[in-house]
């Protein structure tokens, strides 16, 4: 398995490391893992790994060696078949079968987010590879459909697997242990909590506008932020300063997966405006310990909630401030929303995900 995702890949690396533990659950394949053997993580999960990097000039030497047909050494030559959580251009030097994931097409939805260079290098990317991948991995049915009707992909070269969390979340934690976290990151005792980078494609912007409209009629509730200093995290900042909400937004910046775990059982709810989603790690983070969602009826996120939340629309600042309000002034339905989540989640084991992703690995032989 070709793990290049780090920490600042953000879901990308929570996927890699849910398929990791997930492969632990199949048999017959002796797996390898090529990535960062200092990594903790992947140390931990106890694989061979074997050093590999894939640098942005290396990746573009393999692509533009591919556009002229000229052949590159092939790193992989040792293994029979090969899986790749996200892409890797030293796929199209193998000539082994392999299989990658391709997380979402969001450049054709809101091309305004990316620079020209980006879109076209995307473009390249993505082509070479479908022409030369025997299976395309997507989460959900919306995003092979895009797939399919971008790429001109058949049908059968692609395969709908859905990658559950981590599964920590599940574990309880004691009342001194979400105490401990409250006191130490200074959190409030009525939150609503949204993880996400400072992408444009986040949101945020209506999210605090929504918020502002929302604290009018609860005083005491504030809004959580995770996620780096970086992006669109200043223009965010300045929208909550010119907003009166300085003291009512809370920026954490980066949080360890222990700790987040304690946020979400401790928040009000999560609230996820994201305009764009193949699929939702923090919908199904908070399901695991049955916090109430409210998030974007956009994409794919409808096929994944179900009805274990709320859904609004993300471009309307009083949809997304009445499904706050509603959470907030129905703590039943709330509650009831939070068991739903839970109850889905445990349906969503390494154990099946093992057998699907299994199936597919015969398939490449």
């Amino acid at each position: 398995m070709i793990a290049l995702a780090g920490t600042d890949n953000g879901g990308t690396y929570q996927y890699t490391l849910s398929m990791l533990q997930a492969l632990r659950h199949t048999s017959g394949f002796d797996i390898t893992l090529y990535g960062d053997p200092a990594n903790p993580d992947f140390v931990a999960l106890g694989y061979p790994i074997r050093a590999f990097t894939e640098p942005r000039g290396r990746q573009i030497a393999s692509l533009a060696a591919r556009s002229m047909h000229i052949g590159l050494p092939d790193p992989f030559v040792s293994e029979d078949i090969l899986l790749a959580p996200i892409y890797s251009l030293s796929l199209l030097h193998t000539s082994k079968p392999f299989a990658f994931t391709l997380h979402d097409l969001q450049e054709n939805y809101y091309p305004e987010n990316f620079s020209r260079w980006t879109r076209f290098w995307r473009r390249q990317v993505y082509a070479h590879l479908l022409a030369r991948a025997q299976r395309v991995i997507c989460e959900s049915s919306y995003v092979k459909n895009d797939i399919m009707r971008f790429f001109d992909v058949p049908e059968q070269h692609t395969a709908v697997i859905t990658a559950p969390p981590l599964r920590q979340f599940l574990a309880d934690q004691s009342t001194e242990r979400l105490q401990e976290t409250r006191l130490r990151l200074r959190l409030p005792e009525k939150f609503l909590f949204y993880p996400a980078q400072f992408w444009a494609h986040k949101n945020h912007l209506r999210l605090i506008e929504a918020f502002r409209e929302v604290a009018d009629e609860a005083p005491d509730l504030k809004l959580v932020l995770t996620g780096k200093q970086r992006d669109e995290y200043e223009t965010v900042m300045d929208a909550i300063a010119k907003s009166g909400l300085g003291g009512k937004v809370i920026h954490l910046g980066y949080v360890a997966q222990e700790d987040l775990q304690s946020i979400y059982r401790m928040a009000t709810a999560l609230v996820m405006p994201s305009l764009f989603e193949s699929v939702s790690i923090p919908i199904y983070e908070a399901f695991q310990v049955g916090t109430p969602v409210a998030a974007s009826g956009i994409l794919a996120i409808p096929e994944q909630v179900g009805d274990a939340g709320l859904l609004f629309d993300p471009t309307s600042v009083s949809s997304i401030r009445d499904a706050i309000l509603k959470i907030i002034r129905d703590p039943e339905g709330a509650r009831q929303f939070g068991q739903r989540g839970r109850e889905r989640m445990l349906a969503m084991t390494p154990e099946h995900y093992g057998a699907e992703l299994q199936n597919l690995l015969r398939e490449l032989r």
